[in-house]
């Protein structure tokens, strides 16, 4: 779509609704009974969808951006414990790559820097 000239994005949705962690709330598509995860594209004020046939819709769904099926969610639905995991293996890599930026910076100045004969 956006190729076509369209404003277009891609949204997604995932309940997190298992026995194994808090309920997060109605986000995905409703699919009559629950909450499930899905994505589609939302384009202007209207909600393109063209997997919908797996919760039983239509195939291809254009509707209003107001159709109380779709609730996008921008959480993080992983579990406390996970979202904790990556957090220390962001803190255990960070001083390396920054360390890592640090050099290629020089790099990259030395190179875009004239050359010698140039000065």
């Amino acid at each position: 779509m956006n190729a076509r000239g369209l404003d277009a994005d891609w949204v997604s949705g995932t309940p997190r609704s298992a026995p194994t962690g808090p309920e997060i709330g109605p986000f995905g598509f409703f699919c009559g009974k629950s909450w499930q995860s899905h994505a589609w594209v939302e384009c202007g004020d209207f909600i393109v969808d063209i997997t919908a046939d797996q919760f039983g819709a239509s195939p291809v769904l254009v509707v209003d951006s107001t159709d109380n099926r779709y609730n996008k969610g921008s959480r993080d639905v992983a579990l406390p414990q996970f979202v904790l995991a990556r957090q220390r293996a962001v803190d255990a890599i960070w001083p390396r790559w920054q360390r890592m930026n640090a050099g290629a910076s020089k790099v990259r100045s030395y190179l875009e820097s004239p050359a010698p004969e140039d000065r």
